[in-house]
């Protein structure tokens, strides 16, 4: 007599699961010794550097710090790709240029004249990337401009994308 299928699901995820832990822990202390060494060598990134004095001073409030800018950006990676990709399925404005702060994107973008198109689809890509992001803490607030409007992307604040 076999087993039920629910229960052959269950006794294969224990042992992916169990498999994962093995080859994780090792890697795990490879990659310490590692850091270890190139502690004692001078070689690691200032990063790292930092991460570790606050690990071995038991400095929480940096350890908080370093791990939520890393976190941050991971997160802002993911959603500027994201939101590239929603363009892109869309439609593409004529100009757009990104401000990033800790948790928000500002999009300033131009389309042509009287291009609704294009003024939905940056604003369908803005409410798809904030309903996939917003429970992290990370937005995306888009200024819309057309090209009538003459204004110029404020060079101190964005970075031009296209």
């Amino acid at each position: 007599m076999s087993e039920p299928p629910l229960m052959s699901k269950k006794v294969n995820k224990s042992n992916s699961d169990e498999i994962k832990r093995d080859r994780w822990f090792p890697d795990f202390i490879s990659q310490l010794n590692a850091d270890h060494f190139m502690l004692v060598t001078n070689a690691v990134s200032e990063d790292t550097k930092k991460f570790y004095d606050a690990l071995f001073d038991e400095d929480e409030a940096t350890m908080s710090k370093l791990v939520r800018q890393k976190s941050s950006m991971s997160f802002i990676k993911k959603l500027i790709y994201d939101y590239l990709g929603e363009l892109k399925q869309r439609s593409t404005p004529a100009r757009l240029a990104l401000s990033l702060s800790d948790s928000k994107i500002l999009v300033w973008a131009e389309v042509e004249n009287d291009d609704e198109a294009a003024e939905d689809a940056l604003l369908l890509a803005e409410a798809k990337i904030n309903a996939d992001y917003s429970q992290y803490g990370f937005y995306v607030d888009s200024i819309i401009l057309e090209k009538r409007d003459k204004i110029s992307t404020p060079p101190s604040h964005f970075q031009t994308i296209i």
